[in-house]
């Protein structure tokens, strides 16, 4: 082969060796992104908005809210009735001392009277002290708006009265009360105690002939 043909030939062999190199590293470049595309790609990817929750999702949601709402109204309902009954409890124990202490004053004068009784006091003496006492009761029952309920001569009213009997009488006619057995007692408008009562049934058979 002449000498220039020779030279043509591995010139555009060379030629064509280059041409394949930058083939192939333009194919590298279009498959392999560049460090900077990939973390634009990333960044597009941390941006994109969450998805939001189905309707049925936040249905579960509000039903679980309002769940854990009553459970908590619930306890707090069941506390609140707690202290109120430790309240009311205290309440009532604190009234009931007073009137009890109270009361021990009448059982001391009874326990006065009953020493000079046995130091061979007179009768007289003796009932008049046991009339204070029975005053003092009397006034202490006052404080605390309890009043004995008129019972005798008065028509037999079963809200106020217990009827224990019926009773012939020639003082009261019939269907009245003839007869107190144990006084009753009102607390303001509130029966306390009903009286025990014998009731007129009218004069007996004999006398109204």
């Amino acid at each position: 082969m002449p000498k220039k043909e020779q030279e043509k030939t591995e010139i555009s062999d060379s030629e064509v060796q280059e041409k394949e190199s930058v083939d192939r590293e333009t194919q590298a470049d279009v498959e392999q992104p560049s460090g900077d595309a990939t973390e634009d790609a990333q960044v597009a990817d941390e941006t994109q908005p969450e998805e939001e929750p189905c309707e049925e999702e936040r249905l579960q949601q509000h039903i679980e809210e309002l769940e854990d709402k009553h459970l908590r109204l619930a306890a707090e309902f069941d506390n609140y009735k707690k202290r109120m009954a430790r309240q009311y409890e205290e309440t009532m124990r604190s009234a009931n001392d007073r009137i009890l202490l109270e009361l021990l004053e009448v059982v001391d004068n009874f326990e006065r009277a009953l020493h000079h009784e046995n130091d061979n006091t007179d009768f007289e003496t003796f009932r008049k002290g046991t009339e204070l006492i029975f005053s003092q009761i009397t006034a202490l029952l006052g404080k605390y708006d309890i009043m004995p309920i008129e019972a005798l001569g008065k028509p037999f009213d079963p809200n106020l009265h217990e009827a224990l009997m019926p009773i012939e009488s020639e003082d009261y006619p019939e269907g009245t009360v003839a007869v107190e057995v144990s006084k009753g007692y009102l607390q303001g408008d509130r029966v306390l105690r009903h009286s025990k009562v014998g009731v007129s049934k009218g004069k007996p058979k004999d006398k109204e002939e």
